[in-house]
């Protein structure tokens, strides 16, 4: 009886399936219980000789057993050393699940960087800050007329005056609302889908800070020149509306 070392038959069950022959006779075998060499080889474009040479590297590393019927040797599958392989890709498979887990998360959040960033400061209360991005006539007054309500799922539209190349429509869904904190909804216009988002942080001296962020802009929009810039352009003219409101 000679017995292999660990070593050695972990290198014979490697070798052994390197070739699509042997793979493809594991593959016949692991469909059937039993099968003669006759029935194996008319799958191939080879002699029974032939065949029976990759038969044998496979039971020499304990892939294949065979057992003499009268004349006829038949051959049956014995899977067990292929888990040594299994584990081993296994391994493999974890690790890149790992990493593509990493990526995935860094990629939602560039997903999520905002695209548009601002920050206002007013002389004026967070609640006074407050009411004027949350009050429906207050917002009216620098950005748009609009059915807004601060209410999480509350669906509205702003709208301004329509031209040629625009409907003047906006639809939004409030998405969060923190009070006197935070503020988010969506912003759907012309075939865009993007969020906005106010922050507010009250002030040592009284004041208050107003940081904005519209995030999600398509890769399209953002390759479009002059797209971002548009948005930045408009979001600080509105904000300086809302300042010009605020000291009413």
């Amino acid at each position: 009886m000679v017995i292999l070392s660990e070593k050695r038959t972990e290198r014979d069950v490697y070798e052994a399936i390197s070739d699509q022959t042997r793979r493809r006779l594991l593959r016949l075998l692991a469909d059937a219980e039993e099968l003669p060499l006759y029935e194996l080889t008319v799958h191939f474009e080879m002699g029974r000789t032939a065949v029976s040479k990759h038969l044998t590297i496979l039971k020499d590393a304990g892939l294949v057993v065979s057992r003499k019927i009268g004349r006829e040797t038949r051959y049956r599958l014995n899977a067990t050393p292929l888990k040594e392989i299994h584990d081993w890709v296994s391994f493999y498979e974890d690790f890149w699940k790992e990493r593509m887990f990493k990526l995935n998360l860094l990629l939602e959040e560039q997903k999520m960087k905002a695209d548009v960033s601002l920050d206002f400061q007013y002389t004026s209360s967070i609640e006074e800050v407050w009411k004027a991005l949350t009050d429906s006539e207050m917002l009216a007054k620098w950005i748009w007329e609009n059915d807004f309500k601060p209410v999480v799922g509350h669906k509205f539209q702003f709208r301004a005056e329509p031209n040629k190349w625009w409907n003047g429509i906006v639809d939004c869904e409030v998405l969060e609302v923190e009070e006197p904190h935070k503020i988010s909804y969506t912003w759907a216009s012309q075939g865009e889908n993007t969020t906005v988002t106010w922050t507010l942080k009250e002030g040592s001296d009284g004041t208050t800070h107003l940081h904005f962020e519209q995030a999600g802009f398509s890769e399209e929009t953002k390759a479009t020149k002059g797209a971002i810039e548009g948005a930045i352009y408009s979001w600080t003219k509105m904000g300086e509306q809302l300042g010009k409101v605020l000291d009413q």
